[in-house]
């Protein structure tokens, strides 16, 4: 069984996943605006979708793992 993580850390991935998600987006926007030389509405408010990306993707990849995992394990791979 897998042992629970704490608050503080899932408090942390948070923090650190929206940081990241409005620095790359600041960086972005002053990226496309100056790029087009005026004040537009672009796709580097996509980026604004990171964290709801992030975390499926995270699933997602944990569990292909653990899938691998086991299939070593049993010696099918």
């Amino acid at each position: 069984m897998k042992p629970k993580r704490s608050l503080a850390s899932v408090a942390l991935e948070l923090a650190a996943v929206l940081l990241v998600t409005a620095l790359a987006f600041a960086w972005s926007r002053q990226i496309a605006q100056a790029e087009r030389d005026y004040n537009a509405i672009g796709g580097e408010y996509l980026l604004l979708l990171l964290p709801f990306m992030y975390y499926p993707g995270k699933r997602t990849i944990l569990d292909w793992v653990t899938e691998i995992r086991e299939l070593w394990k049993d010696g099918r791979v």
